[in-house]
């Protein structure tokens, strides 16, 4: 009876560990589940970087009209450079490269983007038509 009993107990701590098969396909499975996040996570980041640049230039944008409202300035008439003083202390660098954006020097008509940025491959930094056509 005893050698009974110690055969069932031996087949039975058999039976309760993992293979190596099965400890392989757990690890397997939680990388592919983390490359699918750092994936995710980089396109994340650019579509943020990109918001983030889009806001920067609406925020030119509001500080020209400002600027030009505040000092009588017709269209087309001429926007010191930024600076103390100016319609900003300083442009703020892209997220994406740091380049600072391009600037037309003159305000703008409604509808026309003061600044533009730098960055063109996707996704682009450029304003939306449609979305400023009230500026």
């Amino acid at each position: 009876m005893k050698i009974h009993q110690l055969h069932n107990t031996r087949r039975f701590k058999r039976a309760a560990g993992f293979t190596l098969i099965e400890v392989s396909l757990v690890i397997a499975l939680l990388l592919g589940l983390i490359a699918v996040v750092f994936l995710g996570l980089g396109a994340y980041r650019k579509g943020a970087d990109q918001a983030k640049c889009r806001m920067q230039l609406a925020t030119i944008q509001k500080a020209v009209r400002s600027y030009a409202n505040y000092n009588n300035l017709a269209v087309t008439d001429p926007v010191p450079a930024a600076g103390p003083g100016s319609y900003m202390e300083a442009l703020p660098p892209c997220p994406s490269d740091g380049s600072l954006p391009t600037v037309t020097g003159t305000v703008p008509a409604i509808g026309t983007a003061f600044a533009t940025c730098a960055v063109t491959g996707p996704p682009t930094h450029a304003l939306v038509a449609g979305t400023i056509a009230d500026w």
